[in-house]
């Protein structure tokens, strides 16, 4: 089973990421935790020594009160493997704190679908994410798919998108598709011939074949970021290497209506 940390608030994001963990629960086993960070803003910490411990037992009693009211209104069917964490201080200080000493497998989080690119890079560029060494799986929408896809394209290692996507998706009982990205200012998203997709697609095959992994489905898709994300929302999951940079692959997973395993 996998070691898996699930941050959550009292917001639509984080419900739905509860909803989708349980429904992931069926296809990838987990061991789950569940953690809440409280970020209070800084007027409100006050002292030090016992004065400040008092308080943050205060504030750390808020967030399990908070966690307590979700898990019993979203009665998610996943067991917990252990009592929710709940932390006080920087979010994802706490959380990267947490996920490199817990030794966790996957970390998962909410994050409400938005075409806004800035918003989605500043996010997946933040220190959580960049410190982090365990998948990332950004949940979008409760995609109920029995079907995942590794998206592919000329500035992603094949090596690294299989070999790390696998540590997750080895054991699922999940199909896999092969979605390969080539950029076009096109007027309609155009298939392409699987030749199109060159030595890395060839890679990513062999690859998935030496998992004992089989393909149902090889696309090349020619377009836009924005069209290409719009084909994903068949698709319970993406998986995809984590983006460094702006770039055309990073617009994809943007504009994914599906969620989004990213992996380095």
């Amino acid at each position: 089973m996998l070691k898996t940390l699930l941050s959550v608030n009292e917001d639509l994001a984080s419900s739905i990421a509860l909803r989708y963990t349980a429904y992931l629960n069926q296809f990838v086993p987990l061991s789950l935790f569940i953690t809440h960070v409280e970020d209070p803003d800084e007027k409100e910490q006050v002292g030090t020594g016992w004065v400040r411990r008092t308080w943050e037992d205060g504030v750390a009693s808020n967030g399990k009160r908070l966690i307590d009211r979700m898990l019993q209104t979203e009665n998610i069917d996943c067991p917990l493997a252990g009592r929710p964490k709940i932390f006080v201080g920087d979010r994802d200080k706490e959380l990267t704190y947490e996920l490199h000493n817990g030794l966790y497998n996957l970390f998962i989080e909410g994050y409400l679908n938005s075409a806004d690119h800035d918003r989605f890079y500043e996010r997946i560029g933040s220190p959580l994410f960049t410190k982090t060494s365990c998948p990332i799986l950004i949940v979008k929408n409760l995609s109920l798919s029995k079907k995942c896809a590794l998206l592919c394209a000329d500035s992603v290692d094949p090596k690294i998108l299989v070999e790390k996507s696998m540590t997750i998706l080895a054991d699922s009982t999940f199909s896999f598709d092969i979605v390969y990205f080539k950029y076009k200012e096109n007027e309609a998203l155009v298939t392409m011939d699987k030749e199109d997709g060159g030595s890395h697609l060839r890679e990513v095959e062999s690859l998935m074949a030496e998992h004992k992994k089989s393909v149902e489905k090889t696309i090349v898709l020619s377009g836009t970021p924005e069209q290409v994300g719009d084909y994903l929302k068949d698709y319970a999951l993406v998986a995809s290497t984590m983006p460094i940079r702006k770039c055309m692959n990073m617009y994809v997973l943007a504009n994914s209506l599906a969620s989004v395993l990213m992996v380095r």
